[in-house]
């Protein structure tokens, strides 16, 4: 029985969640699906959970190597892919019973190149924020895709496996955060259709310790995530069409995470930030409150950490002979240091 449906399970020391993950995905109510395991190297009881699974399911391929990262263990199992699909699944989340016959179903009647669906978290639902737009008998439009940039969790998708040989993208393996973020934006930028079920077949569990919530020296990598993206758009010659979405994005949410990194890092983080800011970044914050992003637009609300980071870009800036046009900018920290 070939499968139509290849589930990835990258897995690294997480014996705890594995087998209620694991046990969501054998019992999927679509009994034509591969689940591929890859053991990053775990040091815990994860490798005998898998064998066990393996044990009593064919379905079940466990495949071993030495601790590489997610982006590693996620590119290792393309090889194995057997599926007219591919699902992504982290080893501490579970999905619906039928996700993958309610998806797989979605994308035979559309022909999309990946489909959409939500996911949630204890608190939260993600919804992406046009999907009512999407349609599966049009091309997606640039316009569209500018709507769907940030929904960049690949958990939520199912990616047609031919649509990801024919463009040959992998996971950035050198980054240890916000790759996962690379690769959907990467392939959304080619997709020509998209589809959706609107429906929350994903559970995301926040762990204290996951990647998405330690704000240590890996946030530095999502920096670098925007130099590799930009580079992606201008090898596509599709760079102006999103190059409005891609400044602001930028620069709203490294200052985001500026405030979320670990105290220890900030310095280093501010230098490696001020050093990726291009010409077409400098225009955009020249702007001032015409376009500067939230987070410098809204600088009434900018104390502490965030003040440092405010004087530091407004320095870089000020080097150059067009400096009179930032005077907003100048004014608001002004008020800023009088009310300190």
């Amino acid at each position: 029985m070939l499968p139509l449906v290849s589930i990835i399970i990258p897995v690294y020391n997480i014996e705890p969640y594995l087998r209620e993950c694991l046990d969501s995905v054998i019992n999927q109510t679509m009994r034509e699906i591969q689940i591929i395991c890859v053991n990053d190297g775990s040091t815990d009881g994860s490798p005998a959970i898998l064998e066990e699974y393996a044990a009593k399911d064919a379905r079940v391929l466990v495949i071993n190597k030495e601790n590489g990262g997610v982006a590693a263990a996620r590119n290792t199992a393309f090889s194995y892919v057997a599926g007219e699909y591919i699902l992504f699944v982290d080893s501490d989340d579970t999905v619906d019973l039928r996700l993958c016959e309610k998806v797989y179903t979605k994308a035979e009647q559309s022909n999309a190149d990946f489909v959409f669906f939500f996911y949630d978290e204890p608190k939260h639902i993600f919804l992406p924020p046009n999907f009512r737009n999407i349609t599966s008998d049009d091309k997606i439009t640039h316009k569209e895709k500018k709507q769907m940039l940030n929904y960049c969790g690949i958990c939520g998708k199912l990616w047609r496996s031919d649509f990801l040989k024919k463009h040959n993208l992998t996971f950035d393996e050198n980054l240890h955060f916000g790759e996962d973020a690379l690769f959907y934006q990467q392939h959304l930028v080619l997709a020509e259709k998209i589809s959706i079920v609107p429906e929350v077949l994903y559970h995301y569990q926040a762990r204290e310790n996951s990647l998405t919530t330690g704000y240590g020296k890996n946030m530095m990598d999502n920096i670098q995530r925007y130099t590799l993206l930009k580079s992606f758009l201008k090898e596509k010659g599709v760079y102006q069409s999103y190059s409005d979405w891609f400044v602001r994005n930028k620069i709203n949410t490294l200052f985001h995470f500026y405030q979320l990194v670990k105290k220890k890092y900030k310095e280093d983080y501010i230098k490696k930030l001020i050093g990726s800011l291009d010409n077409d970044d400098i225009q955009f914050l020249r702007k001032g409150r015409h376009g500067a992003p939230e987070a410098l637009y809204f600088y009434y609300k900018l104390t502490g950490d965030r003040y440092i980071f405010f004087k530091s870009v407004k320095k870089y800036i000020q080097q150059f002979p067009e400096r009179y046009v930032i005077r907003p900018i100048v004014h608001a920290v002004r008020k800023i240091i009088k009310k300190q």
